[in-house]
C-alpha cells in the first residue's frame, strides 16, 4: 500500500487538492459569481422599452445614497419631500425624472467648489468623484421638485383673489361660552359604562369632542436635593475654623486683589472668591460620592439588554434616600438642620404622567447633557425626558434609567444637584375598569349634557348678540368679552399665524369662517356695516364651546407682504397644494413617493411579476462597503 501511495502521490495530491479547494470555495461561489460573472447583470427594468438597470448602475446609486445620508445636515431640504432617506429606488427614479427635464448638469450647475468637495470627501470617507456626482444629482433633483412646486400658471386676478383669501385678516371681539360640567343630576351607571366602553381605549383629545381615557406612561419618582448653598455653608464653616487655606489662596492669587497682608482678616472679596472655587470643586465630588454609594449595593449584578438584572430582594437591599442623605452629610460635613442644610427626600404623590413630572417644582427643571439632546433639540435632557426613556416604557438603554435604580445625577441652573429614582412604573394602557377614570367620565358626560343644551340655544344667542351686543351674551353666561384680537388664516409655516382663540386654543376652522365673513362683506369699513351682518355664532365641536364674535376691523393683505410671499413661491405653491387636496402639500408628496415613482416610470425588479402584492419578495440590493 505504501509503495502504491509513493508511486501515485502526485496524482493523488492533485485530485484531493482540487477537491479541498472546491469545498473551501463553495460558500463564496455566489459572491464570486456576482463579482466576476454578474457585474453587468440586470437587476431591474424601467420605461416602455424595458431599459435595463445593471448591477453596476445600482452600486453607484447605493453609494450616492450613503453619501447623501452622511451629508444630510449640510444639504438644503428637498422641496415637497424633505429628504431622500435610505431609499435607492426613490433616488434613482428622481434622478431619471430630473434628467429627463434637463435639470441635471455639471459641477457648475450645482455651484460646487472643488476644495469643498475634497474636504467633504475626507470627512465622510468617500471618493471625491462620487461626492461631486452625488451633490450634482441632489441639486438637480431639488431644482426639479422646486419647479414642480411652483409650476402653476395662474392669472394675476386669480393669484390676488386667492392670496387675499389666504392673507387677509380681521380684528374681532368675542365671547367664548364653553360647555361646563354643571353639578346636578349624576349620569347613571349604564351611561357611564357605555361612554367608557366607547372611548376607554382612545388617546385623550383624539375622540369625539376630545374624549379619550387611555392612560399614558406614568411613574412614581423620589428625589434628594443637594443644594449648592449646603456646600457653601460647609466651606464657610471650615474657613471660620481655620483660614489657612483661604490665606494661601489669597497669596497665590495676589494679582487679582489689591493688598496681601497676613496680619489682617481675609477680605470679603477674597473669601467669596475662595468659597466659590471650593464649592465648584466640591459639587462634582459630592455627585460622584452619591453615585458610588448608590451603585455599591449592586456591584457584580448581571446585565441584560443594557439594563441591570435586579434580585427579588433589591427593594430591601437598596440604599434609601434618607440613608444616602445622612452618609453625604457625614462625609462632606453638610448640615442636616438649620440654614444651608440638606433638605429631606421628597417624592411624587403616587403615579404621575410625564407632563406632571416635567411640572414638578424645581426638580422638574433639573437635567443633564450627558446623553445628547432631547426630542425637541434641547441639549439638556430633563427629569421627564429621562423617565420617559426608562426600560419599563420601552427604553433601549440609551439612558440608564429603570425602576428601583437611581438615575444619573441631575443639575439645575442654580448649580444644585438632584438625585432621583423611579419607585414604580405603569406603561401606557387602557383603563382596566371604569373606576380608574370615573371622575373624568362623569365630568365629560355633564359637559356633554350642557353642550346639547347650548347647541339648541344658538338662534337665541344670535338674537341677543344682535340686539344687546357681546355684553349681553357675556352677562347671560357668566363670561367676559375678549379682544379685539387679530385673526388670520394659517397658510404656511413661514407665514405668521393669526392669534389663537383664547379659551379654545387653535381652532383654524373658526378663524377661517371669521375671515371669510369679512371678505363677503365687501370693501367698506366694517364699522359702517350693520351689527347684524358682523355678528357670527360659531360652534366649536371639538372643544364643546360656542364662539360669539363681532367683527370690528378688516386687516387687508399688504402689497409688501404679497410681493414677499410671491417672490418666495409660497403663494402659487399654496394654491396648487389646495387644488391637490390639502394645506400640507400631502398630495404633491404622494406623487413623489417611491411606489408612485415606480408606477409612473414602469420600474420593475427583475424576477418580480406584475401581480406581486408585497414588497417582501423583492431581492435585497447589495450594500457598498465604506
Amino acid at each position: 500500500m505504501n509503495r502504491l501511495l509513493r508511486k501515485y502521490n502526485r496524482i493523488l495530491l492533485a485530485v484531493f487538492g482540487v477537491g479541498l479547494m472546491i469545498v473551501f470555495l463553495m460558500p463564496q461561489l455566489p459572491d464570486l459569481m456576482a463579482q466576476f460573472g454578474g457585474r453587468g447583470s440586470e437587476i431591474a427594468t424601467m420605461g416602455e422599452d424595458g431599459k435595463a438597470v445593471t448591477r453596476e448602475d445600482w452600486q453607484l446609486v447605493q453609494q450616492q445614497v450613503q453619501i447623501l445620508q452622511r451629508l444630510e445636515g449640510t444639504l438644503s431640504p428637498l422641496p415637497i419631500i424633505g429628504s431622500i432617506g435610505n431609499d435607492p429606488d426613490r433616488y434613482y427614479l428622481l434622478i431619471h425624472e430630473a434628467s429627463q427635464a434637463g435639470l441635471i448638469g455639471g459641477a457648475a450647475s450645482a455651484a460646487i467648489n472643488p476644495d469643498d468637495v475634497l474636504t467633504l470627501s475626507r470627512q465622510i470617507g468617500f471618493p471625491p468623484a462620487a461626492v461631486r456626482q452625488a451633490i450634482i444629482n441632489y441639486t438637480g433633483i431639488r431644482r426639479y421638485l422646486g419647479r414642480i412646486q411652483t409650476a402653476g400658471r395662474l392669472s394675476d386676478r386669480r393669484l390676488k383673489l386667492e392670496s387675499r383669501k389666504m392673507l387677509d385678516g380681521v380684528d374681532a371681539r368675542y365671547v367664548v361660552v364653553p360647555a361646563k360640567a354643571e353639578s346636578g343630576k349624576m349620569p347613571d351607571e349604564a351611561a357611564q359604562l357605555t361612554h367608557f366602553d366607547q372611548w376607554g381605549d382612545v388617546e385623550p383629545g383624539e375622540g369625539e369632542h376630545g374624549f379619550g381615557y387611555r392612560l399614558p406612561d406614568r411613574a412614581a419618582v423620589e428625589w434628594l436635593e443637594i443644594p449648592r448653598s449646603a456646600a457653601e455653608a460647609s466651606v464657610r464653616a471650615a474657613v471660620a475654623a481655620d483660614d489657612l487655606e483661604a490665606r494661601k489662596f489669597w497669596r497665590k492669587n495676589q494679582a487679582r486683589f489689591e493688598t496681601v497682608d497676613g496680619a489682617t482678616a481675609v477680605p470679603d472679596e477674597v473669601l467669596d472668591a475662595y468659597v466659590e472655587q471650593q464649592v465648584s470643586d466640591l459639587m462634582p465630588t459630592i455627585a460622584r460620592g452619591a453615585s458610588d454609594a448608590l451603585r455599591a449595593p449592586r456591584r457584580g449584578f448581571a446585565t441584560h439588554e443594557n439594563f441591570v438584572v435586579l434580585p427579588d430582594t433589591w427593594k430591601n437591599d437598596r440604599l434609601s434616600m434618607d440613608t444616602l442623605r445622612g452618609q453625604l452629610a457625614e462625609r462632606f460635613n453638610l448640615a442636616l438642620e438649620g440654614d444651608g442644610a440638606l433638605p429631606a427626600a421628597e417624592s411624587t404623590d403616587g403615579l404621575a404622567d410625564m407632563e406632571s413630572i416635567s411640572q414638578l417644582p424645581r426638580v422638574g427643571e433639573a437635567g443633564t447633557n450627558r446623553y445628547g439632546p432631547n426630542r425637541n433639540g434641547n441639549p439638556t435632557r430633563r427629569l421627564s425626558d429621562l423617565v420617559a426613556l426608562a426600560r419599563e416604557f420601552g427604553g433601549t438603554g440609551e439612558v440608564p434609567v429603570q425602576n428601583e435604580l437611581a438615575g444619573p445625577v441631575l443639575t439645575d441652573r442654580q448649580g444644585n444637584l438632584w438625585i432621583f429614582r423611579m419607585t414604580a412604573a405603569d406603561s401606557a394602557r387602557p383603563p382596566a375598569t371604569l373606576d380608574e377614570v370615573r371622575p373624568e367620565v362623569i365630568e365629560n358626560l355633564r359637559r356633554l349634557a350642557h353642550w346639547d343644551r347650548l347647541t339648541q340655544e344658538l338662534d337665541a344667542m344670535e338674537t341677543v348678540a344682535r340686539e344687546s351686543g357681546l355684553k349681553g351674551i357675556a352677562e347671560n353666561h357668566g363670561e367676559v368679552v375678549q379682544g379685539p384680537a387679530s385673526f388670520q388664516r394659517y397658510m404656511h409655516p413661514n407665514v405668521p399665524r393669526g392669534g389663537t382663540v383664547r379659551g379654545l386654543g387653535v381652532d383654524q376652522t373658526l378663524v377661517d369662517r371669521m375671515v371669510d365673513r369679512s371678505i363677503e362683506l365687501g370693501t367698506a369699513p366694517l364699522d359702517q356695516t350693520d351689527r347684524e351682518q358682523r355678528v357670527l355664532i360659531l360652534a366649536s365641536e371639538p372643544n364643546m364651546a360656542v364662539l360669539v364674535a363681532e367683527l370690528d376691523r378688516r386687516v387687508p393683505m399688504q402689497q409688501p407682504q404679497f410681493d414677499s410671499y410671491f417672490d418666495q413661491g409660497l403663494l402659487s405653491g399654496r394654491i396648487m397644494a389646495d387644488e391637490f387636496g390639502g394645506q400640507d402639500l400631502g398630495s404633491l408628496a404622494d406623487s413623489f413617493a417611491t411606489d408612485a415613482l415606480r408606477e409612473r416610470n414602469k420600474f420593475v425588479r427583475s424576477g418580480q411579476r406584475d401581480d406581486d402584492d408585497t414588497e417582501g419578495d423583492q431581492p435585497a440590493t447589495a450594500s457598498v462597503a465604506e
